[in-house]
Formats: C-alpha cells, sequence, structure tokens
C-alpha cells in the first residue's frame, strides 16, 4: 500500500508552529497554567504539558 504526503493542507493539530511555541514561553513565564494556555491556543492540554519535556520551550 502507498502513502502520498502530497496532501494540499495540512493536518490539523499536527505540528505547533513557532509561533505557538514563542505563545506558550511567554504565557508561561506570565504564570498561566499550561491547562489555561492549551484553552487560550485552542490546542489539546496534552500537546502544551508536552513541550517543556521536549525542551522545546523553557
Amino acid at each position: 500500500m502507498d502513502y502520498f504526503n502530497d496532501a494540499p493542507t495540512s493536518r490539523k493539530n499536527k505540528h505547533l508552529n513557532d509561533f505557538e511555541l514563542g505563545k506558550i514561553e511567554l504565557l508561561h513565564k506570565q504564570g498561566y497554567s499550561l491547562n489555561a494556555i492549551g484553552k487560550i491556543l485552542n490546542r489539546a492540554s496534552n500537546t502544551i504539558h508536552n513541550e517543556p519535556k521536549r525542551g522545546t520551550v523553557t
């Protein structure tokens, strides 16, 4: 079975872009909880919780 990666649009919620990563870092430094940041960015809270573990945000 062949899989093609030529979809015209990206899949929803697949990756966080640089803007979202910066926004996570900024809001976290301002004291927002990771759950609140997820609601603000309209992303799953688990996605937001995983980013500091990956080291992409501080």
